[in-house]
């Protein structure tokens, strides 16, 4: 009979053990299930206002692209510079070509001249055309880039991005110089090597 009470005695508590963790993992479970409901409420409202924000941006970039596209290149700066005449939209690219350059250049016993023909781009008529501000700086932009150009190394010149490298430091001395007189650098929008020789 004593064996038999503690039999039942050992069974109950066991029985309270399991019916214990069956309770916790309950609780467990309830508490993670409300935790995925209220969070994933949160979720629904963030995409909600995500969609709301990337509505508003899509309608600002449309108007944005709109008032671009009627403005074309047209460049807004300073009154502190000259003011040309802006472009009409879609009005193609124009150039403004430089004489020939042919100078001697440190060859590294590789090569003596370098020879460069360049065409100044722009939007701007009055910038790079017939009669524009870049033909009555003409000597001085020969005279810097020259310099320039005698400036150069050999090995410098011959790697992939040599070329490349030299393009933007004439752009730059071009813009330098546009600046300098009072005309917004900015207007001139790139410069192309027609002709690169070493030799």
């Amino acid at each position: 009979m004593a064996e038999e009470e503690v039999k039942k005695e050992k069974s109950g508590k066991g029985l309270i053990i399991v019916l214990l963790v069956i309770l916790i993992l309950l609780v467990i479970g309830i508490g993670v299930l409300a935790f995925l409901l209220l969070s994933g409420g949160d979720k629904s409202n963030g995409n909600h206002v995500a969609e709301t924000e990337m509505h508003a941006d899509a309608n600002y970039g449309d108007e944005g692209a709109a008032s671009a596209e009627n403005m074309g290149h047209v460049k807004t700066y300073s009154p502190k510079y000259k003011q040309l005449e802006p472009p009409e939209p879609n009005t193609p690219p124009m150039y403004f070509t430089m004489d020939k350059f042919v100078v001697n250049f440190n060859g590294d016993g590789q090569a003596k001249y370098l020879a460069v023909d360049l065409k100044f781009m722009s939007y701007y008529a009055g910038l790079v055309g017939e009669n524009g501000e870049m033909e009555h700086l003409r000597p001085i932009l020969k005279n810097d880039i020259q310099r320039l150009l005698r400036n150069q190394h050999y090995n410098d010149l011959n790697t992939p991005d040599g070329p490349d490298k030299l393009r933007a430091e004439i752009l730059a001395t071009a813009k330098k110089i546009l600046e300098k007189h009072n005309i917004y650098p900015d207007l001139l929008e790139d410069v192309y090597m027609t002709r690169f020789v070493m030799q």
